[in-house]
């Protein structure tokens, strides 16, 4: 399996437009997922965008990336989705905002990104401490007390 074919093929088709490019675009989470390496979530990340006409595909790929938990643990996969903020933004920034509201949903993920996030370059870390602030500000009601637990 070519990671790199795997790859293009998964943002050749993550418009989601039409049942061939939902096909290519599962086939190519599928392919990658099962290489079995940790700093391939860098890849998959290259799924997202916010322009995507099949919202719910995009979430198998969210389920994917948090597979690699069980894994690889938490902290591993953590820092290599914070190492790929970059490359996500500007065109998938509602799909950061949501990835990043699954973490501050769950105090495991939460405490294990707090941790990753303090070792990555300051460029990404800057970044995330943006996304988080932005959470917090939209809804502070729900988002409140773990953006502050995890800024703290």
């Amino acid at each position: 399996m070519d990671l790199a074919h795997e790859t293009q093929k998964l943002i050749d088709s993550r418009l989601l437009r039409t049942e061939q490019e939902i096909q290519q675009f599962e086939q190519a989470i599928v392919n990658i997922v099962g290489m079995k390496k940790a700093e391939h979530i860098k890849h998959l990340c290259l799924g997202f965008d916010d322009s995507t006409e099949c919202d719910e595909v995009m979430f198998g790929l969210i389920h994917a990336i948090e597979s690699y938990d069980k894994v690889f643990g938490a902290e591993e996969s953590l820092k290599n989705f914070a190492e790929s903020l970059p490359s996500m933004l500007p065109h998938a920034k509602g799909w950061v905002k949501i990835l990043h509201k699954r973490i501050l949903n769950d105090a495991p993920s939460r405490k294990a990104y707090a941790k990753v996030v303090s070792k990555v370059d300051v460029n990404v870390k800057n970044l995330v401490v943006q996304i988080i602030n932005e959470i917090k500000e939209k809804n502070p009601g729900r988002f409140e007390a773990s953006a502050l637990e995890f800024l703290s």
